[in-house]
């Protein structure tokens, strides 16, 4: 009975060891290391919360709390947490704070991302430039950018020479005015479009718009006011011209967006890459 007792007491111990050894914070933090590099975010984001808990003054786990819930799509919740982390967002460290603008920016709170930044305190004068630029690129503001990006040299940032390059680039594109394309279209239908280089939609439209008018001439010009061909074919016609306006905006619109877009992915890809 004794003998049998004593084993009882080795396993329960055993157990107890092996319990506390596989909770121990090192295995967690290689849990969840595995979670976050397997995709796993939501349930990285669970053990990177317990890791911050044990040892609350650590600012690496912190950001790396931030990080998993903006690759969770927790943006919310990421914004939260950090202002808890951090009651003063100015003395967030630089990586936290990195992460806590990225998900501003991700929200398309572009000026709150840049305000935030600037004022943070741990992050270097190099870096606040090139954060502060990229959000201007996001939002297609590369003269804002390039006015940025003057007070920063080649050697003082890996990526100062390229992100200068890339503004420079999309600065020099020539964009499409929507006011004028619309203008265009209002004067003849279709020119709106050909402006924008939108040839196709841009004929379309014109023979299109030029066919209705003409139908509706000739049905006015036989039976006078009361003609229903003139009315069924102004009201086409009328329709499709009003439309023509409003897709000649978008498409220049569209034009700008497109003709910037790999600009923006460079530009992405290279903070993501460095950051």
């Amino acid at each position: 009975m004794r003998n049998i007792l004593l084993i009882l007491l080795i396993i329960i111990k055993f157990e107890v060891m092996y319990a506390q050894d596989l909770y121990d914070f090192e295995n967690s933090k290689k849990f969840a290391e595995y979670l976050a590099k397997s995709g796993q975010y939501d349930l990285a984001t669970r053990e990177y919360e317990r890791l911050s808990f044990m040892k609350p003054t650590n600012d690496t786990l912190k950001a790396s709390l931030l990080s998993m819930y903006r690759r969770a799509g927790k943006y919310d919740e990421a914004l939260s947490r950090g202002k808890q982390l951090y009651p003063d967002l100015q003395t967030m460290n630089s990586w936290s704070a990195i992460e806590y603008g990225r998900v501003l920016l991700l929200k398309s709170e572009f000026k709150s991302a840049k305000n935030f930044w600037e004022a943070n305190q741990n992050l270097s004068s190099p870096d606040k430039i090139i954060l502060s630029a990229t959000s201007e690129i996001l939002q297609d503001n590369y003269k804002n950018a390039r006015h940025i990006l003057a007070n920063i040299k080649p050697e003082e940032h890996k990526l100062a020479a390229n992100y200068k390059d890339l503004t420079e680039q999309a600065f020099s594109i020539r964009r499409k005015s929507p006011a004028i394309a619309g203008i265009m279209s209002a004067i003849i239908p279709g020119t709106g479009r050909m402006y924008v280089k939108d040839w196709k939609d841009g004929i379309v439209s014109m023979v299109f718009v030029s066919t209705m008018a003409f139908q509706a001439y000739r049905g006015f010009n036989k039976n006078g006011i009361n003609s229903t061909r003139g009315w069924i074919y102004g009201g086409i016609g009328l329709g499709f011209y009003l439309g023509n306006i409003y897709g000649s905006v978008a498409s220049a619109k569209g034009y700008n967006k497109k003709t910037h877009l790999s600009v923006r992915n460079k530009i992405d890809n290279l903070f993501n890459t460095y950051f």
